[in-house]
């Protein structure tokens, strides 16, 4: 009877395997993760979807700890709806810059779009939640106090071994990046035909390419600081075309990035401000500072302090010249 028992049981069908239900509330954070295949199929680059994995896990931690949740990846779908993500948004504006915020408000347009169109989710809740709108950033500015002066100082009293040294450039120069808020790419793409007047005889700078310029206030005390830079560079090196660079080198060559940071750099090191200007910040918070300081002070000061290059650090072609009575 055992036996036989035993033989039904070994040729009796097996049960059917038990069908896990699909949840109706699905996990954020696997969503997400269909989302960032769903793109990477489509081509989106490891960058691309770092940044969108950053904005979206970065949100949906602010959402999960509004709920009180320990992970984000307890988090679900059915808790994102258009007041948590409103506010989780506006949490996220409080402490990132405007254009973090936009991102991080497409990325989860996005998401949800490619959730409606798979049939995951009924809405998207970024049509009817309210936009946050990222207070602007504080301008960084260099601590320490005297900045404009101490930087100007410095760049009008050049290091006796550098070769290259020459006050009235490195004083225009300085003063036309704190002043002006112009990076050192626009800086540098500035030819003498960018110094300009406009019908009332105030001066201005135009920045940018052709078909995108851009007018340039130029201070009364930055116009001086120009003007006694463009003075000694006649006497140095003669008449020069309009689309000459306005910012040239000791040889008369363009200046380069390089050597602009480096100039800076070294200012920074000499005015004993270097441990105080904010990381990646060098040019940006110098023109924060030089604002708040308000340059206009020093320039007079400074214009009478300057003195011409000496006449060894002449340009060669332009001593030659002279020698033969040019």
């Amino acid at each position: 009877m055992a036996a036989r028992i035993l033989g039904m049981a070994q040729h009796a069908p097996s049960p059917p395997p038990t069908r896990r239900r699909r949840s109706s509330d699905p996990s954020l954070a696997r969503l997400v993760e269909s989302f960032l295949d769903h793109l990477a199929a489509g081509g989106a680059s490891a960058n691309t979807l770092a940044a969108y994995r950053r904005d979206l896990v970065g949100v949906a931690g602010r959402l999960a700890a509004a709920r009180e949740l320990g992970h984000v990846a307890e988090l679900r779908l059915s808790q994102v709806d258009a007041e948590a993500l409103g506010a989780g948004m506006a949490e996220w504006a409080a402490d990132h810059a405007p254009a973090s915020v936009a991102r991080a408000w497409s990325a989860w347009s996005s998401l949800f779009t490619f959730l409606m169109s798979r049939g995951l989710a009924r809405a998207n809740p970024t049509e009817a939640a309210e936009r946050p709108v990222a207070p602007s950033p504080v301008p960084r500015v260099i601590a320490g106090g005297d900045v404009s002066e101490r930087m100007l100082s410095a760049a009008a009293m050049p290091e006796p071994a550098a070769r290259s040294a020459w006050a009235e450039r490195d004083v225009a120069l300085v003063a036309t990046m704190g002043l002006t808020g112009l990076g050192i790419s626009e800086l540098l793409s500035l030819s003498l035909g960018s110094v300009r007047r406009n019908s009332s005889g105030e001066p201005f700078l135009l920045a940018g390419r052709a078909g995108e310029e851009r007018v340039v206030a130029v201070a009364p005390g930055l116009a001086e600081l120009i003007g006694a830079y463009l003075e000694s560079r006649e006497a140095w090196l003669g008449a020069e075309s309009p689309d000459a660079p306005l910012f040239v080198d000791a040889s008369g060559q363009p200046m380069t990035a390089s050597k602009v940071q480096y100039l800076v750099q070294r200012l920074y090191e000499r005015s004993g401000l270097s441990g105080e200007v904010p990381e990646g910040a060098a040019v940006h918070a110098l023109h924060a500072t030089f604002v708040a300081e308000a340059l206009a002070r020093w320039a007079e000061v400074l214009r009478a302090s300057l003195s011409p290059p000496p006449p060894g650090r002449r340009d060669p072609a332009r001593r030659s010249l002279e020698s033969d009575g040019g």
